[in-house]
């Protein structure tokens, strides 16, 4: 895991940056389609505990330095001593802010629905999260690649956020300016 952590890092802070170049070339004004768009995350754990995360979301940009969008989640966890695993699903509202180019601030409501505690696997709850922090963006043509290092403010009685959270995602599109 450290490795792939390691070899992620080296090819978002090494590679060479061509976000000047495109926008300089830029010709064509930008419709509200160039402005939207898609990307998210996936997880995967395998072994005694067994976790899977597929987390899209969708945003659209507000010139160069607001993009709000919204996400969805969905999140199966097991460990060997469970009998049946427990399903997680959930919604999320997000704001980025763009002081710079490739630098930005970030804010997230998340409610995530399931069965959190561990001892009682038919009981499903409500869960609230709010997240701060930054990450940064690198682009790689009409798609861009970010790392984020989020820290969860207010986690209710099954919390299960370990401060900090790292998360690292991909999104296709919402480049325009």
């Amino acid at each position: 895991m450290m490795r792939f952590l390691i070899i992620s890092f080296f090819f978002l802070f090494v590679s060479p940056c061509n976000s000047g170049l495109s926008a300089q070339n830029k010709t064509v004004p930008s419709t509200w389609k160039d402005h939207i768009g898609f990307g998210g995350t996936v997880g995967l754990r395998l072994g005694n505990v067994t976790y899977f995360e597929a987390s899209p979301i969708v945003g659209y940009r507000l010139g160069p330095f607001l993009m709000p969008g919204i996400g969805g989640s969905y999140r199966f966890y097991k460990d060997r001593y469970m009998v049946k695993g427990m399903n997680i699903w959930g919604a999320s509202a997000w704001i980025r802010a763009y002081p710079l180019p490739m630098i930005f601030a970030y804010a997230e409501h998340e409610e995530l629905y399931g069965a959190f505690d561990y001892y009682r696997p038919t009981e499903k709850y409500f869960i609230g999260t709010n997240f701060v922090g930054g990450g940064y963006s690198q682009e790689l043509g009409g798609a861009s690649t970010y790392v984020m290092v989020l820290f969860a403010l207010d986690q209710e009685v099954y919390g299960i956020y370990q401060n900090p959270i790292l998360r690292v995602g991909f999104m296709i599109g919402g480049n325009a300016e």
